[in-house]
């Protein structure tokens, strides 16, 4: 039954792809007008490589209709309907497709215009823009040709004040100013400064400063293309000036703070106004009013704030504020207001008081969450999920799993296998650091958070089954905007057979997979370095860098202490052998933006284990594997590798590796509705360090691992429902290592077969 529904996708997902491709070939000046063009191709014709094309090309007006892979598939789509006919699937199509755009010259004419407006704000004063069009068959297509001369070169930056309080921090400030000489002049760079400045101020005490008291004066009245800037910075009326001749910018400190929360509890309870039930609490000076029955302790929410009393008003505090209550995750709004203080002393501040109002999440939530499986074959699973997110009212976000999944696999005879796997998980992070570090100033600095988590899960197959067993307490913490760290000292993970099948010992013994596979202990320390600059509509990068150690501390004591070991010549911890290795990886993402409906993704990963001491082979749920939804979709998971091995070593998937390199390219574009297209290429493979189990195809060698790189392509179709996204990848077999050499590239193989084929059905993104 599984056979046939792939079978019948795969057709369908290419059928569709033949269609679109074909189809988009039709006439696309259908419903072009007599006497009008369709806008075939907007192009800029310019030489200086110091101009952004795309962002000038954003000037421009008019653009042509949005182009998917070459074609203009909203086009197309819109050229399907009758446009005399309003409704069913006329109606639809005109709605997701996009109507012919038609070439004005009045709409090109004002495009130049901008243009130039534009060049002259980047300094080129002098730039000269005009545009050409040619016409073919009802088709136009228009270049603009820029020239823009020589630019403007800063030679000179010069400060009026109306205000001497703020002159002596802006001047000592300078080294940091966005503005240099010798730079051509852009309007964008001015703006910027206009921003640090006002952030500097604002972060120094000068509450009511605004960039709009900030404005430019530029004299490109001299010679050789040079410009000399004025900055001037107005003054700002405020109570206490001297003078309304003479303003002053007033420094703010901060007077009284106030937090309270709001809870969806109804006006009355128990026969009391909801004032009634608030109590209040004082702090470092800072009062706290909350309801009685509120989630969360005020010393959790005190240890996020960062305004006090009688400190400077400072933005960045502001601002850290806010993100610290949130990364709480028990507040859905956070506002923080301020107005002026009635107090006054006879220093140079001011006063404001500051309030902060917290409005809480719901606290326990329950969910259901059934996602297709693909560990070793196609299933389905279905997860029963309990949170709270402050189960002892500290902020500790505590998480209960059930899971339960049933997956199919084809053995190598081709009979289907089901596979059972029932599991349970639960785990709880806490917004602090348990001992050895928790000092409030460590807190406020690197937000730490301290998680804590149990899990069991038990497997059947026909061949065993097998459970597994964790328990893992670590830290996490961030370092910078973009970077943070995950450290767990301690993961302990059991894993037992406690059944076997005499065939399936015949078929692993003297095999790799026979050293990988046994009842054992692991005893891990794991450190995470994770960097992610992601920001929306802009190229960004991620980076994971993860090293693991096992069981050498245990190995180390052993041999210390002399240690008895056991008839395998290694040693126990609480009757069971313990496993010793060393495994670290790096996976890079860049993520190219290239509109709002297309992006390119690269991938790279690079992987190795060592096994040491008390084991002669990594093991198992410890090693690598390639193939699957996530990795190269022209496999299935467990089914590539390692290296060029040819067959399996049991019947079911079971391939895994001490190595592991892989990178991925894919092609990212939306269609219509929720539908997403994508196009790749997956490239890479596993292989073995070690020379047990006859595995000489698989391991790995550097005058050959070249040669064992597995290729796979393919298209997919994701459908993004906002909450979830809906991924579907059907893959290809372009390289395969495993074949002969005649047969290794897919134009060599003949007629395609079903197995060059793998479909992929999962949640999210691959990478």
């Amino acid at each position: 039954m599984i056979n046939k529904f792939q079978y019948q996708l795969k057709t369908i997902i290419a059928f569709v792809i033949i269609a679109i491709f074909v189809l988009c070939g039709c006439n696309p000046t259908k419903y072009v007008p007599n006497n009008k063009y369709l806008l075939n191709a907007v192009n800029i014709n310019i030489h200086n490589k110091a101009i952004d094309t795309k962002e000038l090309k954003s000037y421009a007006r008019q653009s042509e209709n949005k182009k998917l892979l070459g074609f203009r598939f909203h086009l197309w789509l819109y050229n399907l309907s009758d446009i005399n006919k309003k409704k069913g699937i006329h109606k639809y199509l005109q709605k997701v497709g996009e109507e012919p755009i038609l070439w004005d010259a009045d709409i090109s004419a004002r495009s130049v215009k901008q243009m130039q407006l534009y060049l002259t704000k980047r300094g080129y004063y002098n730039a000269t823009v005009f545009d050409s069009v040619i016409f073919r068959k009802k088709k136009a297509e228009v270049t603009y040709f820029v020239n823009t001369n020589k630019p403007y070169i800063i030679s000179n930056i010069s400060y009026v004040f109306d205000d001497t309080i703020i002159r002596q921090m802006i001047l000592g400030d300078t080294i940091n100013s966005k503005i240099k000489r010798g730079n051509i002049y852009d309007e964008d760079v001015l703006q910027n400064e206009r921003i640090r400045i006002e952030y500097l101020l604002r972060n120094n005490g000068f509450f009511y400063f605004n960039r709009d008291f900030i404005w430019f004066e530029p004299d490109s009245s001299l010679n050789s293309n040079n410009v000399n800037i004025e900055m001037h910075f107005k003054g700002l009326e405020t109570k206490g000036s001297a003078t309304a001749t003479a303003p002053q910018y007033r420094k703010y400190k901060i007077n009284k703070v106030l937090i309270s929360t709001e809870n969806d509890v109804g006006v009355l309870h128990g026969g009391k106004s909801k004032s009634a039930l608030r109590d209040t609490v004082s702090s470092n000076g800072i009062k706290f009013i909350y309801q009685e029955n509120f989630w969360v302790r005020p010393n959790v929410i005190m240890q996020s704030n960062y305004i006090f009393p009688g400190a400077e008003y400072k933005i960045s505090d502001e601002e850290e504020t806010k993100n610290h209550l949130f990364s709480l995750s028990v507040f859905s709004i956070v506002r923080i207001q301020f107005t002026e203080s009635e107090y006054s002393d006879t220093s140079q501040y001011q006063y404001l008081d500051c309030q902060i109002r917290l409005s809480p999440v719901s606290m326990q939530s329950y969910s259901t969450e059934i996602e297709g499986t693909h560990s070793s074959g196609n299933g389905l699973a279905v997860n029963l999920v309990y949170q709270h997110k402050s189960l002892f009212g500290n902020a500790e976000n505590f998480s209960l799993k059930l899971r339960g999944a049933l997956e199919s696999i084809k053995s190598k005879n081709a009979d289907i296998q089901i596979v059972h796997e029932y599991g349970a998980e639960a785990s709880i992070s806490l917004p602090k650091f348990l001992i050895p570090i928790n000092r409030l100033n460590f807190v406020k600095k690197y937000n730490p958070k301290t998680s804590l988590s149990v899990s069991y899960n038990f497997q059947q197959r026909v061949q065993y089954t097998r459970t597994v067993a964790n328990a893992s307490f670590g830290y996490n913490w961030k370092s910078g905007k973009f970077s943070g760290h995950s450290f767990r000292p301690i993961e302990l993970t059991l894993v037992d057979i406690p059944r076997k099948t005499p065939e399936y010992d015949s078929i692993i013994k003297n095999t790799f997979l026979s050293h990988t596979f046994y009842a054992h202990l692991i005893t891990s320390t794991l450190y995470s370095y994770t960097f992610n600059n992601q920001r929306k509509g802009h190229n960004f990068q991620y980076f994971r860098c993860n090293v693991e150690s096992a069981g050498n501390l245990l190995n180390t004591y052993n041999k210390l202490a002399k240690t008895a070991a056991n008839d395998s010549s290694n040693y126990e911890l609480f009757g069971i052998e313990y496993s010793q290795y060393i495994k670290t990886n790096i996976d890079y993402h860049y993520f190219h933006y290239i509109s709002n409906r297309n992006s390119i993704v690269y991938r790279v990963f690079a992987g190795i284990a060592f096994p040491l001491g008390n084991s002669n082979a990594v093991p198992f749920e410890k090693q690598y594997f390639a193939g699957g939804a996530n990795s190269i979709r022209g496999w299935q998971v467990y089914r590539l590798g390692p290296g060029s091995s040819k067959s399996f070593a049991a019947s079911y998937p079971d391939r895994t590796g001490d190595i592991k390199l892989e990178s991925n390219v894919e092609y990212r574009f939306k269609m219509f509705w929720v539908l997403e297209g994508a196009l790749f290429i997956d490239a890479g493979n596993i292989w073995t360090l070690s020379k047990i189990g006859n595995q000489k195809e698989g391991q790995f060698a550097w005058d050959k691992f070249y040669k064992d790189i597995a290729i796979g392509s393919g298209v997919g179709m994701r459908f993004d429902f906002g909450f979830v996204l809906f991924r579907v990848d059907l893959g290809m077999k372009v390289r395969n290592p495993a074949l002969d050499n005649n047969a290794k590239w897919f134009y060599n193989r003949g007629k395609p077969q079903n197995s060059d084929f793998a479909l992929s059905i999962a949640i999210n993104y691959p990478f």
